[in-house]
This record gives C-alpha cells, structure tokens and sequence, in this order.
C-alpha cells in the first residue's frame, strides 16, 4: 500500500546537507533542511548562487537526494515559493513517495584507485582495493616505510583519490572500522560517512558498471 505524505517518513532532521537537481537545469546545487510540516512541505535554506532565482519558479520539478546515517534518500518535489529575507529560503512540496537505499549493505567491487590517506596531521599513500557507497579497504604502500602504529579503530580519516568515469578528484571521509597486517602490508577497512550525494552517486555508478561487465564476461 503506498503510504499518504503524512504517513511518509524521510529519514531526515534539520541541518542535513542536500543535494538539489532541478528539472532541466544542468549541474546541482547544495542545499540543507531547516524545517518541515510533515505531510505539507518542506524549508530548504540554498547557497546563494547568482542567477538561481530566475531558475527557479513555481511547478519546477525538483529531485533531492542526501545521506542519512548510513542511507541514501531521494525524491521529487515540486516548487511552492522563494522568499530572501529575512534568510534566503525556498519551500517544496512534501514528497508523496521516496526512494531508499541501505549503503551500508551494498556489496564492494573490486577496483584500483590510488590514494592518499590523511589522519590529522600525517598523510599516507595507498591505494583503494575495492569500493561501495558504504565504504573501501585502503591498503597503505609498504614502500613508504612510515610508522603505521597511530592507526586505531574509531579513527576518523580522510580519502582523497578519483573513481573512473569522474573528472574531479573526491575526498572520502569515514571511520576506520577494521586493521589487517600482513607483514610490511597494512589494510584499512574505512566506513563512510559525510560523503556527499555526487561522490555517492560516482561510486554506485561506477560499481553498476563493474557488475554489468562481470555479468557480460560470464556470458
């Protein structure tokens, strides 16, 4: 049974960061959640970026996409109304239906991705071995020869690296939730988290193509 807008639950609590596509605009602009009425509508506060207002105007079909504790959410609105002060605000429709998916459980594919692996002030090269939207294994380059001893589980790290098909450089931040040594070989198992919607949307499409080629070649 599909569930009325003031049944439907988002997911999401004010200060989260958005990602906002408008209909037949290019490119995607950020935006956070500062208040709803469940069932009614939703206040977004957007960047000011020149000339955004004139894009927008009242029936704009609108697609929003953002991260949740783990999960990614999307769905359609529809514009309501832009007002600058006393803030710069828009007001979209309440969504009638919403798109979820549990990064956490999505399954890794293998890749090759070099890397660098920054912990507060230290940085370490590496490579990425296998990706999801949930997270990766970074497994550090033995021929640095760098302390690997501060590593700790818990530790928040940063991942700054380029997955195929993007043309811009991606940071990753997540939290290191496994450590595996093999000799001089150390493999970090990191959790995402904070990652904004297009780097998710890079790595689910990337590891898309991954299964399709792997479905293809068993053929």
């Amino acid at each position: 049974m599909k569930n009325t807008p003031q049944e439907l639950h988002l997911g999401i609590e004010p200060g989260v960061l958005l990602q906002l596509q408008l209909e037949g605009v290019r490119g995607s602009y950020k935006g956070t959640l500062v208040g709803m009425e469940r069932g009614l509508y939703l206040i977004f506060r957007i960047s000011p970026i020149p000339g955004l207002k004139a894009k927008l105007g009242k029936e704009n079909q609108i697609t929003v996409r953002y991260l949740y504790e783990g999960t990614a959410y999307g769905f359609r609105s529809t514009l309501l109304g832009i007002t600058d002060k006393p803030f710069r605000l828009a007001f979209f429709s309440y969504p009638e239906n919403i798109e979820i998916v549990n990064l956490r459980t999505q399954e890794r594919v293998s890749c090759f991705f070099p890397a660098v692996l920054s912990l507060n002030e230290s940085s370490w090269e590496g490579v990425i071995l296998d990706v999801s939207p949930g997270g990766c294994s970074f497994v550090l380059d033995p021929t640095e020869n760098r302390d690997t001893a501060g590593f700790n589980i818990g530790d928040v790290v940063l991942l700054s690296t380029q997955i195929t098909g993007s043309s811009d450089p991606m940071i990753l931040r997540g939290t290191i939730r496994n450590i595996r040594q093999r000799e001089r070989e150390v493999t970090l198992g990191t959790q995402f988290h904070g990652v904004e919607p297009p780097v998710i949307d890079a790595i689910m499409r990337y590891a898309e193509s991954v299964r399709k080629f792997a479905a293809t070649a068993r053929k």
